[in-house]
């Protein structure tokens, strides 16, 4: 089977509209259900046309410290520009906004939990904090927040840990850009809007208010490693997106699937086994069982949470981009259920039904996890109980290192059949 005529175009108008929906769309609340649907739709349409997107031909050869490359002085130059500009807005926002658990108090908790980690009390890591609302309930992930000790060891403000990962995630796209292929500008352009959203905008709250910047460092990271087709990183940066946020759970059982049906044994045990490996050294052995099976637990409380947000701050339902607008605080239950079922079954069934059009119609297989994880992004923020704006972020930067890596390939856009390499 043929790929559809102009794909690659399909792939960067659907990109375009989904950068603008996540930032300055929002602009229009009174077009915010069209513009919530318009996200959820370009992003299925990304996955579509990932699966058709070559893999064939070579990608420009990068040497980071080959200074007489123009290109490459081209882009140490645009490095040093866009981390001035970031220092600049974020000493702003910090300057601005100190951070105060009655802003917002992920940060906050997350702070206390890196002090306590590096003081060695490792099983008092989860207690509850007094200081915060009266002795919050830490819940966060550890690949979440133990990143955060490093800044907390240098005591210095906490977020410029998300302004070095978005640093390293603008530093990644900046070295798989190539500038002189066809439509690259536009990937500029969304690029651009991402980033200057993200740190010119209050909308956006990620680095003032958040913990955000490092998912999306370890989704990019993910993004990388599922492109490089190798299983023992692809285990090991989703274990990280698993142990930050639960947005990846429902595309571990699809990935499963895929290297049973294409019998890559050796690759299936290492995806697992890195896995394993991850879960216990960062979870079960410094902070033991008893907190992963509470921590398991949360997403049953996540109904009463929304109803408190319902009743507290509406707007971020009516204002935000996620479909709980539709449901209402009437059909929260319907909501989340859904939000159970599609986040399971629908990237097992797509990866099913693309492994059997590959073995029926000879439909490209290459790209299919690619295209999976990303449906599973869309998926879950689209459904999620309560859809604060920053979370959808993530989805975003995922498309940006995708589309930037075929944008790259050299040769036309023709039928080819990769599996994983071992």
């Amino acid at each position: 089977m043929k790929p559809p005529a102009n794909i690659k175009t399909i792939l960067l108008i659907a990109f375009l509209l989904e950068t603008l929906c996540v930032t300055y769309a929002l602009f229009f609340p009174v077009a915010i259900g069209f513009t919530s649907v318009t996200y959820t739709a370009s992003g299925l349409v990304i996955a579509w046309a990932l699966l058709w997107m070559n893999r064939k031909g070579e990608l420009a050869t990068i040497h980071p410290f080959t200074f007489n490359s123009a290109l490459n002085r081209y882009r140490w130059v645009l490095m040093g520009i866009a981390l001035l500009v970031m220092c600049k807005f974020s000493m702003q926002w910090m300057e601005d906004d100190p951070l105060s658990y009655q802003d917002a108090d992920m940060l906050p908790i997350i702070k206390t939990m890196s002090e306590r980690f590096l003081a060695g009390a490792w099983s008092h890591v989860y207690d509850p904090i007094p200081e915060i609302w009266g002795g919050t309930h830490p819940i966060y992930l550890p690949a979440m927040w133990l990143p955060f000790s490093l800044p907390a060891a240098l005591h210095i403000d906490i977020r410029w840990l998300t302004v070095l990962v978005l640093f390293l995630v603008c530093s990644i796209f900046l070295w798989r850009l190539q500038p002189l292929r066809k439509f690259a500008w536009l990937v500029c352009l969304c690029a651009f809007l991402l980033f200057w959203w993200l740190f010119a905008f209050e909308n956006a709250g990620v680095v003032p208010y958040t913990e955000e910047g490092i998912v999306i460092f370890y989704y990019v990271l993910l993004t990388i490693a599922v492109m490089g087709r190798k299983a023992w990183l692809i285990g090991l940066c989703a274990s990280l997106c698993v142990l930050s946020r639960y947005a990846l759970i429902g595309w571990l059982p699809a990935m499963i699937i895929y290297f049973v049906y294409q019998k890559e044994w050796k690759n299936l045990r290492q995806f697992i086994m890195m896995g394993i490996v991850c879960f216990v050294f960062l979870f079960v052995l410094p902070f033991g069982w008893g907190i992963f099976s509470t921590l398991a637990k949360l997403p049953a409380s996540y109904v009463d949470f929304t109803r408190r947000v319902w009743h507290d701050a509406p707007h971020v339902f009516t204002q935000g981009l996620g479909w709980a607008k539709f449901f209402g605080p009437q059909r929260i239950s319907i909501q989340h259920n859904l939000l159970l079922i599609l986040s399971f079954t629908v990237p097992a069934l797509m990866m099913i039904i693309c492994l059997q059009l590959h073995k029926r119609n000879h439909i490209p297989v290459h790209n299919t996890p690619l295209a999976v994880l990303k449906i599973t992004l869309v998926i879950f923020y689209s459904f999620i109980d309560v859809p604060y704006l920053y979370l959808f972020y993530t989805s975003s930067f995922v498309s940006l290192i995708a589309v930037c890596y075929f944008l790259n390939r050299n040769g036309k856009n023709r039928h080819a059949h990769t599996a994983l390499t071992h």
